[in-house]
């Protein structure tokens, strides 16, 4: 019953969530079910042609045919669905450098992945008897799960790296920074992120997990078919669980002005405003996806100025709708940097019609701004 319920939730709070984002159209809907359908339809004749081909055959060879064959349509599943959703990236023009900057960070997964299935890989020649089959089926586990995350991940971060080429190739605006001024700017992106209330404080915000709370005890006592003494250790198992969660989430939040400098520091002192997104910190986000849009773009007047964007993000499985995620440009000082703002104006209110753009007092009409300019 409780798998049915948060299924049904998550279908709900995507729907809502596709339903709120500025791509959604009819018939952008009806191209996404149209592809889900054909990926499924290609996935299940690939099993059942490994089906059909190894029926003859050993179990051995049959069982890892059909075990490829559900490997490879999961992965063309998972890219057809990609495919689907992601913005079409501009072509880059020629001679310019595909960066790396997502891809490379897929490397510390690659090396836990080989490293992982080498210690199974020892374990079941060491271990004795039949726990060499336990040490088999999670090595098992671990290869197929880690193969089609490690491609799917390889995928997106490969279109992350295309459209981010694209941005730096033909900028709308690059600016670049000393380096005292981007010391000065990781010295005030820290302070200020310090400075923001924590989002969660236990004597602040209990009142906010009552109901949800007396919901879940009244279902579990209602509902479900165990004993009373297993229902209740069943909930203080859970409760203990979400009060572990929460601390976590906490020290998570109290190490995020370390983690902060850390990206910052090792950042290239520049930022790139282009078609498909910004690139600044050592973080690229994308204007307008289905997973996340700009929303509002304003001017922070303190010193040192920044340009404040604030986008919404759609987290996969949640029912509160978009959270909120905000990103911080720096103003490099000078009366180039006002006509870069004017530029922006215009280019970005043209790219994210429906976002609120507040960067110029007279926006600039898209139609008249040269891009490229830097």
């Amino acid at each position: 019953m409780y798998l049915a319920i948060f299924s049904l939730l998550s279908v709900v709070g995507a729907w809502a969530a596709w339903r709120s984002n500025p791509l959604y159209s009819r018939m952008a809907t009806l191209r996404f079910i149209v592809a889900i359908v054909i990926g499924a339809a290609v996935v299940v004749g690939i099993m059942l042609a490994a089906v059909n081909l190894t029926a003859k055959s050993s179990p051995a060879v049959s069982g890892t045919t059909l075990a490829l064959a559900v490997l490879a349509g999961t992965i063309f599943f998972i890219w057809i669905i990609m495919a689907a959703s992601t913005p079409k990236v501009p072509a880059l023009p020629p001679g310019a450098r595909l960066v790396r900057v997502h891809r490379e960070k897929l490397i510390p997964y690659v090396r836990w992945f080989f490293g992982s299935l080498s210690v199974l890989g020892l374990l079941a020649v060491l271990v004795p008897g039949d726990w060499k089959i336990a040490v088999g089926v999670v090595a098992g586990m671990l290869g197929f799960l880690g193969i089609i995350l490690l491609i799917t991940g390889y995928i997106a971060a490969l279109g992350f790296d295309r459209s981010l080429s694209s941005v730096e190739s033909d900028s709308w605006v690059h600016w670049t920074y000393t380096p005292e001024q981007w010391k000065a700017w990781t010295d005030t992106e820290v302070a200020r992120l310090v400075a923001t209330p924590p989002h969660w404080v236990w004597r602040r915000d209990w009142k906010r997990i009552v109901l949800p709370v007396v919901l879940v005890v009244g279902g579990v006592y209602l509902f479900d078919p165990g004993s009373i003494a297993w229902r209740t250790g069943y909930l203080c198992a859970l409760f203990v669980l979400m009060g572990v969660m929460i601390e976590i989430s906490n020290w998570y939040a109290k190490a995020a002005p370390a983690r902060l400098r850390r990206l910052i520091a090792s950042a290239k002192p520049e930022s790139y405003f282009g078609s498909s997104g910004i690139y600044t910190e050592g973080t690229y986000t994308q204007w307008l996806t289905v997973s996340n849009y700009l929303v509002e773009a304003t001017i922070d007047e303190r010193e040192p100025r920044s340009i404040d964007l604030l986008f919404e993000k759609i987290v996969p499985g949640a029912y509160s709708g978009p959270i909120a995620v905000y990103r911080h440009v720096l103003i490099p000082p000078g009366a180039a940097s006002d006509n870069d703002i004017a530029r922006l104006q215009g280019l970005l209110s043209a790219a994210c019609p429906s976002a609120s753009v507040s960067l110029a007092g007279d926006p600039a009409p898209a139609a008249t701004v040269t891009a490229g300019a830097e």
